[in-house]
Parts: C-alpha cells; sequence; structure tokens
C-alpha cells in the first residue's frame, strides 16, 4: 500500500439541518491523480472544498497531519486566480505563482524560473510564454491558470472547475501529463463529468453520487459502476510501476 496523501474517516458538508456531503473512509493516494466524478458540478466543489479546510475540521489526516481548516495551508494550493493585469505576459503571470506574495518584488531564482517553464511546458503554452495574457484564447487562458497552479512549491494541488473552455482533446493531454507530473511528488485531484474519457488518464477515482461516496479505486477496478453495477470500495495499493520507478523530485525534466 502507497502512502496515503488524505486518509478521511468522515467528511461532512451541512447547511443547516441539510446533508450535502457526508463520506466516510475516504482514501487519497500521495504522488497520483485523483479524480472526482460525480453527476452533480456542486458535489465536485464541495468535496474540494472540505478538503481544503473550508467547511471546518474533518475527521481525518493529510500526510498523517490533522487536516486544515478554515485557514491558508502551504500543503494545498487551488486553481490560480484569473489574471487581473490584462497586459502582462504569460510567462510574469506563471511565475508569480511560484513567489509568494511576500517575494513579488524580489529577483526570482533560476529555480523559480525553471519550474515555471516547466509548468507552461506541461499545459503546451511554452511558445506562447512571452505573449500578453490578453492575446490568448480562453482555453489558453485556463491553461495559464493551471500552469501557474503548477509552478506552486504545494504538494496537493486540488484543481476545481479546471476543465472550464477546455476542449476534450486539451482534457485527455492534460490528465495524460499530469499523470506523467504526480510521481514527481505532487498530489492532484481534480473533477471530471460523468463518463470523460480522460477519466482513464486518473490513477485514482472518487465516485459521488446524492451526496455520498459512491466508490473509489483504479479505473480497472471501478469499471463495474461505468456498467450500472455497484462499485467496489477498495483501499489504495501500490502498482508493479510504482515499485520499479521511485518518485522523482518536482521539478524533474518532463517529456513534451
Amino acid at each position: 500500500m502507497p502512502d496515503l496523501a488524505y486518509q478521511i474517516e468522515r467528511l461532512q458538508v451541512r447547511r443547516g439541518n441539510d446533508s450535502l456531503l457526508d463520506c466516510q473512509q475516504l482514501y487519497i493516494p500521495a504522488h497520483r491523480v485523483t479524480a472526482v466524478i460525480a453527476a452533480h458540478t456542486p458535489e465536485h466543489s464541495l468535496l474540494l472544498q472540505a478538503l481544503a479546510g473550508a467547511h471546518g475540521r474533518q475527521q481525518g489526516s493529510l500526510f498523517g497531519q490533522p487536516l486544515p481548516a478554515g485557514c491558508h495551508d502551504a500543503r494545498i494550493a487551488g486553481l490560480a486566480p484569473a489574471a487581473t493585469n490584462p497586459r502582462q505576459r504569460l510567462f510574469d503571470y506563471v511565475l508569480q505563482g511560484r513567489l509568494p506574495t511576500s517575494r513579488w518584488l524580489q529577483r526570482p531564482s533560476a529555480l523559480d524560473r525553471d519550474t515555471a517553464t516547466l509548468a507552461l511546458r506541461l499545459v503546451a503554452l511554452e511558445a506562447q510564454a512571452g505573449q500578453r495574457l490578453d492575446s490568448l484564447s480562453p482555453s489558453e487562458q485556463q491553461l495559464a491558470r493551471i500552469a501557474r497552479s503548477l509552478a506552486q512549491p504545494a504538494p496537493v494541488l486540488l484543481l476545481d472547475q479546471w476543465t472550464a473552455h477546455l476542449s476534450v482533446h486539451q482534457q485527455l493531454l492534460l490528465m495524460q501529463r499530469l499523470a506523467r507530473l504526480a510521481p514527481t511528488g505532487r498530489t492532484i485531484v481534480c473533477p471530471l463529468p460523468e463518463h470523460s474519457p480522460a477519466a482513464s488518464h486518473a490513477q485514482w477515482l472518487v465516485l459521488l453520487a446524492g451526496g455520498r461516496l459512491l466508490g473509489q479505486g483504479s479505473p480497472a477496478q471501478l469499471q463495474p459502476a461505468a456498467n450500472g453495477h455497484q462499485p467496489r470500495h477498495s483501499a489504495p495499493f501500490a502498482s508493479q510501476r510504482d515499485r520499479q520507478h521511485p518518485a522523482a523530485s518536482w521539478p524533474s525534466r518532463l517529456a513534451a
């Protein structure tokens, strides 16, 4: 069994007396891409918000430590905010993800710049690095937000609403590349719509229905759920590939 990022005994989101989300025994493996699939988009967002601590303390742990609750946690990064300066260069916008606010006036290090370049390469925007943000298409602007998220040093990325403006082909390509990135030290959790072909590139799936955890496991293990059968709950497992290829450190060289 590999290391777990999130090991949650119970996660609840309530509005007054109404239960919006109630998941028990939820596991999210470290250094993998986990896709959250639900029929209703709010369930995606509620789960990722709860994982980030936005809905109070939950019962469980993150990397063996208490879960965050209502405050910024350096272990976690979300989808980067949309740009506010349309004249800003793409590279500079992504580079700001690498630098905390307190360092924006400092000169970025070579590692900072290399990390921003690798993030742009991963989302296939390296050639546009010198362009202004207002010259990018809506899909390219969304990919820029993802690149800035990837440039952040946090080990956990919660990419809520990351598919906005992206074609199915772009989603597939990005999921493939995120799956190659994850073993270098990033735990990535991202929602996907039902029946998305990009789910085949996730290494772990979490299925939600009616505000409850329907199933979790590898895509192969949860295939019966796609055929209308009761899914099996599974604990995380280590694949043969993981044992043969131990994780490296981020940033590392990524194949284009």
